[in-house]
This record gives structure tokens, C-alpha cells and sequence, in this order.
């Protein structure tokens, strides 16, 4: 159960190959560590380390809000494309699971979030 310091480092994050570095882009919860395994007392120090971590999580929501807007917003385009042929009905479908999977992930990053922020299961 290892912080993940070496990620909150600008330059070690440089140095990643670039599918790390899109895998860390969009995925919030990496710099985060796994409180519910281990002593209670590595349960409590990654409680505290994620509270801390709390702040890391809104450029994460508003990155997603800002993908799902834009798959939303193409849904439109590429169905009109759609009407002159079937083919085309593949990109608004893709547009549609982006807009559903951007929705889910904002979800959760705003549940987490709100979750950090209570002070429920402190000893």
C-alpha cells in the first residue's frame, strides 16, 4: 500500500510513456491509495492521504463534464450524417456510450469527492 508520490511528480510524470501518461490523464483516482486493506492504522494513514488528495479530484471533473459535453454535442452532427447513410449510424453510437461512460465517471468522481469531505469513520 504505497503512496504514489513518484506520480505527483511533474517531471517523473514526463518521463512515463505516453499510454501511462493518457491512462493517468483520465483515470482520478490513481494518485489515491486503497483504504480498505491492511492495519487499521495503514487504513486510517490512507484515509487521511485521499482526504489530503481531495483537491486532485475537480480538474478530474471537469475534465469529464468537458468530455461528455463535447460527446454530446456531437451526437447531433453525426446522426444528421446517419440519415444519408447506415454506416453512419457508427459514430453516433460511439458519440452516445462516450456522452453515457463521461456521465458514470463524473458520477463517481463527484460521489468520491463528496465523500472525502465528511468526516464519517474518523476514530
Amino acid at each position: 500500500m504505497d503512496r504514489p508520490q513518484p506520480l505527483l511528480d511533474r517531471n517523473a510524470r514526463a518521463a512515463l510513456p505516453l499510454g501511462r501518461q493518457v491512462l493517468l490523464y483520465l483515470d482520478p483516482f490513481a494518485l489515491f491509495m486503497d483504504a480498505s486493506r491492511g492495519t487499521a492504522a495503514l487504513r486510517r494513514q490512507a484515509l487521511a492521504h485521499n482526504r489530503a488528495m481531495r483537491w486532485m479530484l475537480v480538474p478530474y471533473l471537469k475534465r469529464w463534464v468537458a468530455i461528455g459535453a463535447a460527446s454530446l454535442a456531437g451526437i447531433a452532427p453525426a446522426e444528421a450524417m446517419a440519415s444519408e447513410s447506415t454506416l453512419s449510424l457508427v459514430p453516433a453510437a460511439a458519440f452516445a456510450v462516450g456522452f453515457c461512460v463521461a456521465a458514470a465517471v463524473a458520477t463517481c468522481i463527484a460521489a468520491a469527492y463528496l465523500l472525502l469531505g465528511t468526516p464519517c469513520g474518523e476514530e
